[in-house]
């Protein structure tokens, strides 16, 4: 499936425009960016949590360089029970 299909299919099923669901998916990432570190929300996909990582040195391939990686924030997804397939 791509995203154009994506978005068709959830069209289909919620009986709104394409236009509308384009839009929502667009914009759920600049919503769920406005949570505090800590904060998390619960939907039908799962809950999404706001996390900061710290700040960490990794060794580059090559053995011997060693460069900063910084602390950021990001929202994580820890997905719900209908986001899994039983299947296999």
């Amino acid at each position: 499936m791509n995203y154009e299909d994506l978005i068709a299919d959830v069209a289909q099923r919620t009986g709104l425009h394409s236009d509308y669901v384009r839009r929502v998916l667009f914009h759920l990432p600049d919503a769920l960016m406005t949570m505090q570190v800590g904060d998390d929300v619960r939907t039908p996909m799962g809950v999404f949590r706001m996390a900061e990582s710290k700040a960490r040195t990794i060794v580059l391939p090559d053995q011997t360089t060693t460069a900063q990686v910084p602390a950021k924030t990001v929202v994580k997804l820890r997905s719900g029970s209908r986001m899994k397939n039983e299947e296999g």
